[in-house]
This record gives structure tokens, C-alpha cells and sequence, in this order.
């Protein structure tokens, strides 16, 4: 017997379930790469704790272990779109780069222009999503010192634009470059969106998103 949610699901557009798929991944990935490495120096902290210093193992278990619970404690967050939409996109995005500028020291600022239209919850949720995909990109494979973003509002649009400094890559090629932009790309088609990527190696990058904001097609 179906239940609602497997109803829905069949429901879907084929973008939100392959957005989904990709979430799940970087789930995945996020889970595998730090919470489970640092997990797993833990337990050899453990089992290595020298019976005359066992204060020292100790300590750096603990370390450890802290910093996993800081890693699934932000995951966590990221992942909350409620959080989001009960904050709004300007604070949401506000968060974002405070926390890449507390992790790694990158300089970030943030730059809204135009009369503000409105956009519903819906349309907020994946703009913010593809401004945080982004970013992430940018703190983990650009190796840039600044990043910018921009939202300008014009009257029957939205011109999103994210800048680094970092190496940049070619997109035509770089195969990290064509997985990164598989959810952006997908989130701006669901909003009748333009999205548009600009990079070469040791020129940084620039990612544009043009959308209409006057109403929702979801």
C-alpha cells in the first residue's frame, strides 16, 4: 500500500529528485570526510593511551571529539531550511559568511542593491541553497582570500553574483567543476533561472544567477 510520502515523491519534477540525490551525497561526503575521520582518530587515540601519560591521549580524544560535534553541529544548521526561512535570506546569508570568515580567516562581505521584491519562501530556500553551494565550492577547492556576494533587485528581477579570488579552475574540463554545478543548475531551472559561471586558472571565479522575483513558478 502507498503511504502520502511515496505519492508525493512520485509527484516530484525529475530536478527535485535529482537535487535530492545530490544532497544526500554531500551529506555523505560531509559525514565521511569529517565527522567519521575524526572519529575514527579518537577511538586510535584511545586505544594507544600510554599508561603512564594518560592524561595526554586523553586530551587530544576530547579535542577530537569536540571538534566532530562542531562539524555535525554545522552540518546540521546548514542543512535547516526552517532555520533559514525563519531568519530570512539576508541573515541566513550573513551566517554563511560569518562562519567561512571565523573558519578560515577569508575575507566575505555582502552587498544587497535595488528595492527589495518579493520573493516567497520557496524561492528564498533555493536561493539561498545555491548561494551556499557557492560558497562552499569556494572554501573548499578555491583556496581564495575574499569572497563577495551580491544581490541586486531590479523591478522584475534578481541578479545574484558570487566572486573569489581563488585559483578558479576550466570548466570546461575540471570534472570537480561539472559535479559543483549540478544542483546550482538544476535550483535555477526551477526557477526559470539563468545561471552562469565565469573561471579560468589563477583568475578567480564569478558565478551570476539571473531570476524573475515578481512570483513563484514552483
Amino acid at each position: 500500500m502507498e503511504t502520502r510520502t511515496s505519492i508525493k515523491k512520485k509527484r516530484w519534477p525529475s530536478w527535485q529528485i535529482a537535487i535530492q540525490e545530490e544532497s544526500y551525497q554531500q551529506i555523505s561526503s560531509e559525514l565521511h570526510d569529517n565527522a567519521c575521520q575524526t572519529i575514527l582518530l579518537s577511538i586510535l587515540n584511545l586505544q594507544r593511551i600510554d599508561k603512564n601519560h594518560p592524561e595526554l591521549k586523553i586530551s587530544d580524544t576530547i579535542q577530537l571529539l569536540e571538534e566532530t560535534l562542531h562539524e555535525i553541529h554545522q552540518l546540521s544548521r546548514s542543512l535547516n531550511g526552517e532555520l533559514i526561512l525563519s531568519i530570512g535570506l539576508r541573515a541566513a546569508l550573513e551566517k554563511q559568511l560569518d562562519r567561512m570568515r571565523n573558519a578560515c580567516g577569508m575575507q566575505t562581505s555582502l552587498l544587497i542593491q535595488g528595492k527589495q521584491q518579493y520573493l516567497c519562501d520557496e524561492m528564498e530556500l533555493i536561493i539561498y541553497r545555491i548561494i551556499q553551494e557557492a560558497l562552499n565550492n569556494v572554501l573548499k577547492h578555491a583556496k581564495a582570500s575574499k569572497v563577495e556576494v551580491e544581490l541586486t533587485f531590479l523591478e522584475q528581477e534578481l541578479y545574484v553574483k558570487v566572486v573569489d579570488n581563488g585559483k578558479g579552475f576550466d570548466h570546461t574540463t575540471d570534472q570537480y567543476a561539472s559535479a559543483g554545478l549540478r544542483n546550482m543548475n538544476f535550483r535555477a531551472q526551477s526557477l526559470q533561472g539563468k545561471l552562469k559561471i565565469e573561471s579560468a586558472p589563477n583568475q578567480g571565479s564569478c558565478l551570476t544567477l539571473q531570476i524573475p522575483c515578481l512570483k513563484s513558478n514552483l
